[in-house]
C-alpha cells in the first residue's frame, strides 16, 4: 500500500474526537445505511455478523428514556437520549458457533468503533454513551433485545457545533503500549531482515533456510566453505 492510499485513513484516525454537545441536524437513514454497511466489513471469525444496531429518532428517544427512568428507579424520564437527534443501540447478537461470546462480542464493539469513525469523518458528531442501565431488563426491553442479546452502549450523532477551542485530546505515545514477548531480544528490524534470508545485524541462530541459502550462495561464487573442490589435474 501507497503512502498517499494509506494517508487519508490515518489522518481521519487521528483527526477523530468524542463529540459531547451536538446539533440538532442528523445524518439521513440512507446515509447511515451506506457508513453501516462499511463497518461491517470488520474482522468477523466465521463471518457469523454477530451485531446489530437500532436506530433511535424522535419519540423514540422518549421511550428509551422512559426505560433508563425505570432501570433506575427515578420517577421523571431521562433526558440523556434527547441529548442528540439520533442515538444508535449497539447490540450484540450471539450466534450458535464455536467462536465465543466474547469474540463475537468484540465484532460488534468493533463495527461501533469504526462506524463511530465513519461518521466522524463524514462531518457529524459523535460520542459513544454506556451506563450501568444498558444491561438491564427495562432498557433491554425497550430495545426489543432476546435472550441472545445485549446492550454494549449508544453512538449519540449529531452536527457538529462549531469549535471555540482547540482540542484537549493528546497525542497517544506507541512505545508505552508496544511491547514483545519476556525474553525476545531480537529487535524487529532485525526479523524483517531474517525472513529476507539476509544476514541479520547482530548475534542470534540462523533458520535452516538461511543456513541453506548461505550454502547456496557460497557455492554459486566459488566459496571453499560450501564444499565445492577443484578437480584434480
Amino acid at each position: 500500500m501507497s503512502d498517499e492510499t494509506a494517508r487519508p485513513a490515518l489522518e481521519a484516525v487521528r483527526a477523530r474526537r468524542s463529540w459531547s454537545k451536538v446539533t440538532d441536524d442528523a445524518p439521513t437513514h440512507a446515509e447511515l445505511t451506506t457508513l453501516l454497511s462499511a463497518a461491517g466489513r470488520v474482522a468477523d471469525h466465521s463471518s457469523l455478523r454477530p451485531w446489530r444496531v437500532i436506530e433511535l429518532r424522535g419519540d423514540d428517544r422518549l421511550a428509551l428514556g422512559a426505560a433508563i427512568a425505570k432501570a433506575e428507579g427515578d420517577a421523571k424520564p431521562s433526558t440523556k437520549p434527547l441529548r442528540a437527534p439520533l442515538v444508535l443501540a449497539i447490540v450484540a447478537s450471539y450466534r450458535k458457533s464455536k467462536v465465543p461470546r466474547w469474540e463475537q462480542e468484540a465484532v460488534a464493539s468493533g463495527v461501533a468503533h469504526v462506524l463511530s469513525l465513519l461518521l466522524d469523518e463524514a462531518g457529524w458528531g459523535v460520542f459513544w454513551r454506556t451506563g450501568s442501565y444498558t444491561r438491564s431488563k427495562a432498557v433491554a426491553k425497550a430495545h426489543g433485545l432476546t435472550s441472545d442479546e445485549v446492550l454494549l452502549g449508544w453512538l449519540y450523532v449529531g452536527g457538529k457545533p462549531p469549535r471555540t477551542r482547540p482540542s484537549r485530546r493528546k497525542a497517544v505515545d506507541a512505545r508505552s503500549h508496544l511491547s514483545r514477548l519476556p525474553g525476545v531480544t531480537t529487535a524487529p528490524d532485525e526479523l524483517v531482515e531474517w525472513r529476507s534470508g539476509t544476514k541479520p545485524t547482530s548475534g542470534g541462530k540462523k533458520s535452516k533456510k538461511q543456513k541453506n541459502k548461505q550454502k547456496k550462495d557460497a557455492g554459486e561464487r566459488g566459496d571453499k566453505k560450501s564444499g565445492d573442490k577443484k578437480p584434480k589435474k
